[in-house]
């Protein structure tokens, strides 16, 4: 099984403008739609339009917290914590037709130890060997930076049970140090420049330390990928009709969980992240995208080994 752990999700609020957001002025919105929203939601979004079951873990709070699971138990199974005070985030997302998309993000619950470790207890309690733990986004304001370190040795203690880390800043610093079985970070997230030599090296770099895949995503750049038998590749974006570009990473997460969970070649691995993450490009807002579009670019993606 594949459990999604998102501490800090979010009710996504998706609003369409013609020319972009204009600021100082009036901006009518021609879509809206509202989604679960949050990192690791989003990879359970994807996994499922690859056929494959997940278990999503999230920490609520607050009347818009029982919306989300609500919206959450309509299609997935759910495990929960309750924050004691505070309200669960909305997020708004304003895209224009040039494919940009702006982002205005709530601040959610503040962190709280004992319902941290509650957590904690209740998923590793469900882990067998063989499962996979995807451990996304940031989590609740005033977390201490090894709060992601932590959840990884728990949850790698169990033999045999991988986890899989996507976030930024000192939870990412600390979190490397804990030795997770993969990574997905962004050349900003890493501190780098946005391109596939720097990329490179610094993967090469994580796989030496002990992690035994290493996906770094670069936007419209491309991406480039490591893994522990000594593979380094770099991909070239693929050209799409680029629609919204919130969960792309998130897709990306999502095909190295599913590639890792069916034991593909490193090389399918990248070819399907990449194409995830050009399929999802192209769909509004954070809805998934299609199983059909993801097969046609997985067709046509690009893989430049070296």
């Amino acid at each position: 099984m594949i459990y999604t752990v998102t501490l800090n999700p979010a009710i996504d609020v998706s609003l369409h403008v013609k020319d972009g957001l204009m600021p100082g002025s009036i901006n009518k919105s021609y879509g809206f739609r509202t989604n679960p929203g949050g990192k690791g939601i989003n990879v359970s979004k994807t996994l499922n339009v690859l056929g494959k079951k997940s278990v999503i873990c999230v920490g609520l709070c607050g009347e818009d917290g029982s919306k989300l699971l609500e919206m959450l138990k309509a299609g997935y199974e759910v495990l929960s914590i309750e924050y004691p005070s505070g309200n669960t985030r909305t997020n708004i997302k304003i895209t224009g037709e040039n494919g940009v998309t702006t982002d205005i993000n709530g601040d959610g619950p503040l962190y709280d130890r004992d319902s941290i470790e509650r957590f904690k207890d209740l998923i590793t309690e469900k882990l067998v060997s063989g499962d996979i733990v995807v451990i996304s986004g940031r989590p609740p304001l005033g977390s201490p930076s090894d709060i992601y370190a932590d959840l990884i040795r728990s949850f790698s203690s169990v033999s045999g049970v991988r986890v899989i880390l996507d976030c930024s800043d000192k939870y990412l610093q600390e979190g490397l140090r804990s030795k997770p079985f993969a990574v997905k970070p962004t050349c900003e997230e890493l501190g780098l420049y946005n391109d596939p030599d720097s990329a490179l090296e610094e993967a090469r770099n994580i796989i030496r330390q002990g992690i035994s895949y290493c996906l770094i995503s670069m936007g419209k750049e491309g991406a480039v990928f490591a893994d522990y038998n000594g593979t380094a590749a770099y991909s070239k974006a693929i050209d799409v009709n680029v629609n919204c570009t919130t969960g792309c990473g998130d897709a990306m997460t999502a095909g190295l969980a599913f590639a890792i969970d069916n034991k593909m070649s490193s090389e399918d691995a990248f070819k399907l992240c990449m194409a995830l993450a050009s399929a999802e490009a192209e769909t509004e807002g954070t809805d998934p995208p299609s199983k059909d579009r993801i097969a046609e670019l997985y067709d046509g993606s690009q893989f430049c080994g070296q």
